[in-house]
């Protein structure tokens, strides 16, 4: 397995069992359905396994081909992650990368970050935060910013965190307090982030305590709808991000009056070719979120 033509072998069987079926990965490849079926069968013959049970009317995953899915990914990715690095070297270009992150991180951190700094972060990889440090696990992406803690193996920093806040509509009662506790919540129906969201895990740890007298009304996965919600009268959202509908906000306090914050963890495989640079822009990162959200946490 050592020639480009490996690397399109690869790539087909990934096609196939990402689509389902040859068809559709051939047409999604822009590649005749007999061509990738030899190269199937060619990769099967280099391997000297079969990967697929075939039968006239399915083509199924054998037990081998199922474990052999994530080294075939890792090779694609390392070797993608190869061609676009010799690139940049060839142009005399510093490093960009590709990170993977919750969609409420882009536009809260990230996008601000980015604007700010100039930092050299060129696309994202949108995904829940329970899954988002898989794209790192499978070479997806360079590194990740997520608001859940990392899995063992991958270096990672606590860059930093963000306030939670109570947004409601600007004619309610709690309009009159300077904070809210969540002692406060349990009158009125709260808007939270779904499950599987690093938020909601907060929201729930911070509710714990008042969790048989509180009310959810709404769940939704994305923080611009929960906002959004909340502006129309539905309830009180509990979220951390900037809006621009008219709206109350409160900085939200636990039950041991302490401000209620959100971790940020950035993440990546030790052995990334620029595990340095990475390293370098987290600083920045954690810099960046001391000056625009508090203190600088301690690193670990």
């Amino acid at each position: 397995m050592h020639d480009s033509m490996d690397l399109k072998l690869l790539g087909g069987f990934l096609a196939v069992v990402d689509h389902g079926s040859i068809t559709a990965a051939a047409e999604h490849i822009r590649l005749s359905q007999p061509a990738l079926s030899r190269q199937v069968g060619e990769l099967e013959r280099r391997l000297e396994i079969r990967l697929f049970d075939r039968a006239h009317t399915s083509l199924r995953l054998t037990s081998a081909g199922r474990q052999f899915i994530p080294l075939a990914r890792d090779l694609v990715a390392r070797a993608e992650s190869l061609h676009r690095t010799a690139r940049r070297i060839a142009l005399g270009e510093s490093p960009q990368f590709r990170i993977a992150c919750p969609s409420a991180t882009v536009r809260g951190v990230v996008a601000p970050f980015v604007a700010g700094t100039g930092a050299p972060i060129f696309d994202t990889k949108l995904d829940i935060a329970d899954r988002v440090y898989a794209h790192v696990l499978n070479r997806e992406v360079d590194f990740a910013i997520n608001t859940m803690p990392p899995p063992v193996g991958l270096r990672s920093e606590l860059v930093g965190s963000a306030p939670l806040w109570a947004y409601f509509a600007p004619d309610h009662p709690l309009g009159d307090q300077d904070h809210l506790t969540v002692e406060d919540l349990v009158h009125d129906p709260l808007i939270v982030l779904a499950s599987g969201t690093g938020l909601r895990q907060v929201i729930d740890d911070a509710l714990w305590p008042v969790r048989n007298r509180v009310t959810i009304a709404a769940e939704p996965v994305s923080s611009d709808l929960a906002i959004a919600m909340a502006a129309s009268g539905r309830g009180i959202c509990l979220d951390l991000l900037p809006t621009s509908f008219r709206l109350t906000r409160r900085p939200l306090l636990g039950a041991d009056g302490a401000r209620i914050t959100m971790p940020l963890y950035a993440a990546w495989q030790p052995e990334h070719f620029a595990s340095k640079e990475i390293a370098q822009l987290t600083s920045t990162l954690t810099e960046w979120m001391a000056e625009h959200h508090g203190p600088q946490p301690a690193r670990h």
